[in-house]
């Protein structure tokens, strides 16, 4: 389902992915690239956060958040949020940490939860993408649960 983030929570991405953008190596080579991966990611855990009722993480995290967004009902989230029209969760080998990894497309202001998926059904379901640095592993939307089966 669909979540449109208020003028305020859209402010607030904004300032923490500054914040990040600002506290963490940079990766992504072109200009404003990596302020709008913090970005993108902010509003999915923002989204997330006001439907599962959580509180955000406004800790400034210099080294990242070691692959968990949230923990919720004991287990730990991975909020993998995409601008990309045809939405994949991807994940590099070793950072699939978290129990239940979350895929989120973002356009604007607009958050999409596209679905969910253990860690254990990431591992046996996924896929390698082809071509690109460290052969990151994906599942497809059709791998995944809808969000209203975690609630």
């Amino acid at each position: 389902f669909m979540i449109r983030l208020t003028q305020t929570e859209m402010q607030m991405a904004q300032a923490l992915a500054k914040q990040r953008n600002d506290g963490k190596a940079q990766y992504r080579k072109e200009p404003g690239a990596n302020l709008n991966q913090h970005l993108m990611g902010l509003k999915g855990e923002i989204a997330l956060a006001r439907v599962l009722d959580l509180p955000i993480d406004i800790i400034k995290k210099p080294m990242g958040d070691q692959g968990v967004d949230f923990t919720y009902k004991g287990n730990t989230l991975d909020v993998k949020t995409v601008e990309h029209k045809f939405p994949k969760l991807f994940s590099n080998e070793n950072k699939v940490r978290a129990d239940i990894f979350i895929l989120a497309h973002t356009k604007n202001e607009w958050v999409t939860f596209v679905g969910w998926i253990t860690k254990q059904e990431f591992i046996r379901k996924h896929r390698f993408l082809i071509g690109k640095h460290g052969k990151p592993w994906y599942v497809t939307p059709d791998d995944l649960f809808p969000l209203t089966m975690l609630l």
